[in-house]
């Protein structure tokens, strides 16, 4: 949504890198975007990436227990595997199982913003983004802060980043993160931490390494057992952008390996034990100008492929090209239009055309019309592919999935307020669900049938110099009338969810923040998670303490897996000036 209104529209000095094939500014961007940034992170005390998630629009966070252990990421009603995860523009959906489409190896205190693109994206991103993409970006301004929280459960952890100018070179930051808990039942312990740093090496170059890794009890995640998983993850990228005449061009790079090791029983070593090691690559190549009146023209291409090699799926391997561009004319002084067409071929899947056009128009200087619609596609994944064990049975032959979508949206500011409206329809082709007819049946992958959802987004935000106010309504319904079969995934879905954040101070120079996040599932189960926190500040330390699930309400995120019950920390923020 826009910020304050000036001169004949509304002035918002981020650029968005999401929403579109080349960088645009915010105000301009013709698409559902919503936007999360370092202020917003700073002012509400968000711990987590996955905390700040959960503030989004439409976006449902499934999560199979706290502090990020593992949580899938579900846009519009979509399924989890129908949204695209990005880290500075890089993918990190995995082509093993969506499951670890959120292990976003970045820590909250290293975060610039987060860009959550609502609607079909493959124009854009290519596979996967049929509900939408999500767009971690990392922090490249001068900072250095350190957070230790402690807590119940046998919690402790610690982030920490460092941007140029206390001790590191221009560009560049080096954030890294850890924490642990004796779990708050039986088999949910957990142990995570990794290591990013990201900057520039040379005129125009950019590179990028990580590496995390994750422990976890998974009591139940996938079945009735005492399991336990491994998780690890490393990439390496690099971005160089250069300018001749009028063409500035760009050449991205990355390279990513996961690995997954997954006991079924921690009882008995050996019995349904699974490792899985993923490899994906990928080059693209994209050269923009400007056009006169005001466009932009952009075209590029990119090759790559991913591999798995594992026990449980074999060995195999797929190869992919593409070919995109996209164009941006300007309609008098207030309008904007944007088409994009993107062809991704695959090696085994076929190809798939994606095509993207939207609109959007100052109406008055306070109010903005926009409207679009894009096709998007998503592949299966080696597990849907692949995958079997006494109770489960994937099927090689899948087809991608297909869907449109249709998007529009009013968004106005006037006087530090900022409100959006985004009414959506969707329809998908050939969704891939794990279904059943009894439940003594084995669970079989399937393109199960055709699904629409049709649903609607308000968002309201309010900033002060010493406070903010961000809320939001989401309401979506996913039909799927031909779904007599038992099914895991196409209706796990949240009908409505209402999100309110406050921060501000209280007295004393105390701080308070309050988060409330209700959900009304398909389930069945509706509930509210109460979030509080209290911090002071003391020169160069920011002492706090949080109460997460403070009604201690007892819910699922997904079938079968418990969540925890109110969870006390408290710590301390170290900021250096």
């Amino acid at each position: 949504m826009p910020a304050s209104a000036q001169g004949t529209g509304p002035v918002r000095e981020t650029v968005v890198v999401t929403a579109s094939v080349s960088p645009e500014a915010f105000e301009s961007v013709t698409r559902t975007l919503t936007v999360i940034d370092r202020d917003d992170i700073e002012r509400l005390g968000i711990g987590s990436v996955i905390e700040a998630l959960r503030l989004l629009p439409g976006l449902d966070v499934r999560a199979r227990g706290p502090w990020e252990v593992q949580s899938d990421l579900a846009i519009r009603g979509a399924t989890f595997a129908q949204s695209l995860v990005l880290v500075d523009g890089f993918r990190i959906n995995d082509s093993q199982s969506a499951h670890h489409n959120g292990e976003i190896p970045l820590a909250v205190a290293g975060i610039a913003r987060i860009e959550l693109l609502s609607g079909a994206g493959s124009a854009v991103h290519g596979a996967d983004a049929l509900g939408g993409a999500v767009n971690v970006i990392t922090r490249t301004d001068p900072h250095a802060t350190a957070t230790a929280t402690f807590g119940q459960h046998g919690y402790a952890g610690a982030q920490a980043s460092v941007g140029g100018g206390h001790g590191l070179p221009a560009g560049w930051v080096l954030t890294g993160w850890g924490q642990r808990s004796a779990g708050f039942m039986f088999d949910r312990e957990f142990a995570t931490g990794g290591l990013a740093t990201r900057g520039p090496v040379g005129r125009g170059l950019v590179v990028d390494v990580r590496h995390q890794r994750r422990s976890f009890g998974a009591n139940g995640f996938y079945g009735a057992s005492p399991s336990f998983e491994w998780t690890d993850q490393t990439m390496a990228a690099a971005d160089w952008t250069g300018t001749a005449g009028a063409w500035t061009t760009s050449v991205r790079g990355q390279y990513r390996n996961h690995g997954d090791h997954f006991r079924w029983d921690i009882n008995r070593p050996g019995f349904a034990e699974n490792r899985h090691r993923t490899d994906a690559a990928e080059v693209a190549v994209q050269a923009r100008r400007g056009l006169t009146g005001g466009g932009r023209l952009a075209m590029g291409f990119s090759a790559g492929g991913d591999t798995v090699d594992s026990n449980a799926l074999g060995d195999h391997r797929y190869g992919r090209v593409s070919g995109f561009a996209e164009s941006r004319w300007a309609v008098g002084n207030r309008g904007t239009v944007q088409a994009g067409l993107r062809l991704d071929d695959y090696s085994t899947f076929g190809h798939a055309w994606s095509p993207s056009v939207s609109a959007g128009a100052w109406l008055t200087p306070d109010l903005r019309v926009r409207a679009s619609a894009a096709r998007a596609f998503r592949i299966p994944t080696y597990t849907e592919l692949y995958y079997r064990d006494p109770a489960h049975l994937a099927r090689p032959d899948l087809r991608p999935e297909r869907g449109w979508s249709l998007d529009g949206g009013l968004d106005w500011s006037r006087d530090g307020w900022l409100a959006s409206v985004s009414p959506y329809r969707r329809w998908d082709e050939d969704v891939i669900d794990w279904v059943k007819a009894r439940p003594s049946d084995l669970w079989r992958t399937t393109n199960v049938r055709d699904v629409s959802t049709t649903g609607v987004e308000l968002s309201l935000v309010r900033r002060w110099h010493d406070g903010l106010v961000r809320a939001f309504f989401s309401g979506q319904s996913v039909d799927a009338p031909e779904l007599t079969l038992l099914s895991k995934y196409v209706l796990e879905y949240t009908k409505r969810s209402v999100g309110v954040s406050v921060a501000a101070p209280i007295a004393a120079g105390v701080r308070g923040t309050l988060t409330v996040d209700h959900r009304d599932k398909h389930d069945g189960q509706s509930y509210a998670l109460v979030h509080v926190r209290l911090s002071r500040t003391f020169g160069l330390v920011d002492v706090f303490a949080d109460a997460t699930n403070l009604l201690d309400e007892t819910y699922t995120e997904i079938a079968g897996v418990r969540m925890p019950g109110r969870w006390v920390t408290a710590g301390v923020t170290i900021n250096a000036r």
